[in-house]
């Protein structure tokens, strides 16, 4: 039985959805098909979340599933022989006949009999078969009608399909309702932000992503605080008002007059985004200003809507757009910045520039000139090292390392020579610089030309890092010094590669990267953040001998981890199936080697292809991280030597990458390197002859 932690389930009533979870793919397409039909239905996936249980205590998990049962109206149990021998189906099985609760059972195992406890809690009931899809598909009508009304959803909570594109884009994973307030991750997933307060109550300092399970701290304890997607937002409302007008059940109020539900909605204004009635519209049309702005006419009669920009009235001209960098610039970029991706702030600079490479010159140049106002107009040097701090990550986020890079120097001269050398704010930039070299020297090893001086300085200020994070305290406090700790082992294991020099020997080099990565083991275990774990073992793997037995013992070790936390499928599990390939290379067993590669492979065309469908959906066809997942797909058929499907994804990422950055950037450069390769010039010369032919 599929167990989770802590979480509060909501007191509306719902059909419950017991099963064991080898069932799963089979249950999930009946959540969806019930929530189709207007049930409020629970389902452990949704309502609870996707720690491991070696993180959970055991009266946690019973008291999530007590809440389950205790507000079904009615329990799907869905047995089978797997479900009949858990002990945690038994508990809930049991517990929902304590509580006299309506339960109507499926057979997802085909010619399965219950005996024992199973046996006699299901005594003569009738069971529906639902052991294949097409057994759910023709049982299913049958057991709509013994459900009735038990869990249905009140009107105005009906699950509406909103759907963008043929795909769910719009729908929150978890209540697979439309986003309600979306909320980003870290690792980029959204989901609506009532959804994610019972996963993560106040004072959690880590949650697990429910989709990717990626470990996240939560800032100041309040998963409120994560950033809010305001362009997902934006097409929510947008589909809304078109299932609005074509006789959906959705409804709005007027949100700029005083009369509010009495005012029939006629309109929604595109610019200050309100809905608004007959009054409202009227002050539009007359008003100098708001005639300026873009109105959705909604024709209620005739089913339509019309997007249309105001005629000007003749004493009204048309507003200068000049905005004003103390108030309004700063205002746009706090509402779209984020620590980890400002997905819409870049995205912003794109479309300002129509997709061109020189979005990203002028947006330097823009925030270099915000800073340059904000020193001019006597702003606290507080203010301005922030500013410089946030500005710096944005370009990191853009790959423009070496502004990033000075940005941060400055920081750091000013921290240091008017804000008193404050150790928390010193180690976050010398964290932020250090993480700059590390994403610059990724680039620079993939396309084969390591700078020493490069890694130099990224060992240099992760050092530095370190230092100051020992002296902070707070579970908070542990999990950076953990993280740089694993940053730190990881510069040290790029200068054993260089071979090192008179300053630092590899061997040397080798013996502190071995301390710092055990000491990050021991942080992770002890703040149960498994994943990291999971990566930090296999830092510590690549520092022993290429083949050796022990290497060996800890990559199935964190194999087995990253399954438990992330699943077969991750972009972990990629990396540490790659590695175990390597192993059996290094050993010249060529068979067990390509086991492991056929793993790699199958995994990584999985994590590489989602993630990159799903890119373009949410993003866009043209971002930063489209360009990074082309570039996986590249290496992946290129390792497999099907080198005309690797040019077709090295000429897409060619074209992303110089979208993005312009030709004589070094990510564009790297593309440029591989392209050159005289396999894939021949590959280019057939494929211009056979397109001029045809």
């Amino acid at each position: 039985m599929a167990t989770s932690q802590n979480d509060k389930v909501s007191p509306t009533k719902h059909v419950m959805i017991s099963y064991q979870w080898d069932s799963q793919k089979r249950m999930i397409k009946l959540r969806d098909k019930l929530k189709e039909a207007g049930y409020n239905i629970w389902m452990d996936i949704n309502h609870m979340g996707h720690s491991t249980p070696g993180d959970i205590a055991a009266g946690d998990t019973l008291a999530c599933m007590a809440d389950a049962v205790e507000n079904a109206d009615a329990i799907l149990m869905c047995v089978s022989k797997r479900y009949q021998d858990s002990k945690s189906c038994k508990k809930e099985a049991e517990y929902a006949f304590q509580k006299d609760k309506v339960i109507i059972p499926l057979k997802v195992e085909e010619n399965f009999q219950p005996t024992g406890w199973l046996g006699l809690l299901m005594g003569t009931a009738l069971y529906y078969q639902a052991h294949s899809d097409e057994m759910l598909d023709k049982t299913f009508s049958d057991v709509l009608k013994e459900l009735g009304d038990k869990g249905k959803m009140a009107k105005q909570e009906k699950w509406l399909p909103v759907q963008r594109g043929g795909s769910k884009a719009l729908q929150c994973p978890i209540c697979l309702l439309p986003f309600k307030n979306p909320k980003m991750l870290p690792c980029m997933h959204r989901f609506c932000e009532e959804c994610l307060v019972p996963l993560a109550p106040t004072g959690t300092k880590y949650i697990s992503c429910p989709l990717c399970r990626k470990e996240s701290s939560v800032p100041k304890g309040d998963v409120r605080q994560f950033p809010t997607d305001f362009h997902l937002k934006e097409l929510v409302e947008e589909e809304a008002s078109k299932q609005q007008l074509s006789g959906g059940e959705v409804e709005f109020s007027c949100t700029c007059c005083e009369m509010g539900k009495q005012s029939r909605v006629v309109a929604k204004c595109q610019d200050c985004k309100h809905y608004i009635c007959d009054s409202g519209l009227s002050a539009h049309k007359s008003d100098e200003k708001l005639c300026q702005h873009k109105l959705l006419l909604f024709d209620v009669a005739k089913g339509e809507n019309t997007e249309t920009k105001q005629k000007p009235t003749a004493k009204a001209e048309k507003p200068e757009i000049k905005l004003n960098m103390e108030t309004e610039w700063w205002g746009l970029f706090d509402a779209m910045y984020d620590d980890d991706h400002s997905i819409n702030l870049l995205r912003f600079w794109i479309q300002c520039y129509n997709g061109e490479s020189q979005w990203q010159d002028m947006m330097v140049n823009h925030y270099l000139s915000c800073l340059d106002e904000l020193k001019t107009q006597g702003n606290d040097q507080e203010t301005l090292a922030k500013r410089q701090q946030q500005i710096a990550t944005v370009f990191k986020q853009a790959g423009q390392y070496d502004k990033a890079i000075e940005l941060i120097e400055k920081a750091l001269d000013l921290e240091v020579k008017e804000l008193g050398g404050r150790p928390e704010r010193l180690g976050d930039l010398y964290f932020l610089i250090s993480d700059v070299y590390s994403e610059r020297l990724n680039s620079i090893a993939l396309a084969r030309n390591v700078d020493p001086d490069m890694v130099q300085q990224y060992i240099k200020h992760a050092r530095n890092c370190l230092n100051l994070r020992r002296k902070a305290k707070g579970d908070d406090q542990k999990f950076k010094l953990a993280s740089i700790l694993r940053s730190l082992s990881h510069a040290l294991r790029n200068w054993i590669d260089y071979g090192g020099d008179k300053t630092l020997s590899a061997q040397d080099a080798k013996t502190e990267s071995m301390k710092h990565i055990e000491e990050a083991i021991k942080l992770f275990t002890k703040l149960k953040a498994k994943g990291n774990v999971a990566k930090c073992i296999m830092t510590k793997s690549s520092l022993l001998e290429a083949g050796s037995e022990e290497k060996e013992k800890l990559l199935r070790k964190a194999l087995e981890m990253c399954d438990e936390v992330y699943g077969e499928v991750s972009r972990l599990s990629g990396m540490l199936l790659w590695c175990m390939y390597v192993l059996f290379h290094t050993r010249k067993d060529f068979y067990e080697a390509y086991k492991w590669l056929e793993k790699c492979s199958q995994v990584r065309t999985k994590v590489h292809t989602f993630t990159y469908c799903f890119c373009n959906e949410v993003y866009g066809e043209v971002s930063r991280l489209s360009g990074m997942l082309l570039w996986c797909m590249y290496v992946l058929f290129h390792t497999r030597k099907d080198f005309y499907e690797a040019y077709k994804w090295l000429e897409k990422c060619s074209q992303v990458r110089t979208k993005l950055y312009g030709e004589h950037h070094l990510h564009s450069q790297m593309v440029y390197t591989e392209l050159n390769r005289s396999i894939y010039r021949e590959i280019a010369r057939k494929t211009k002859e056979a397109e001029q032919k045809s």
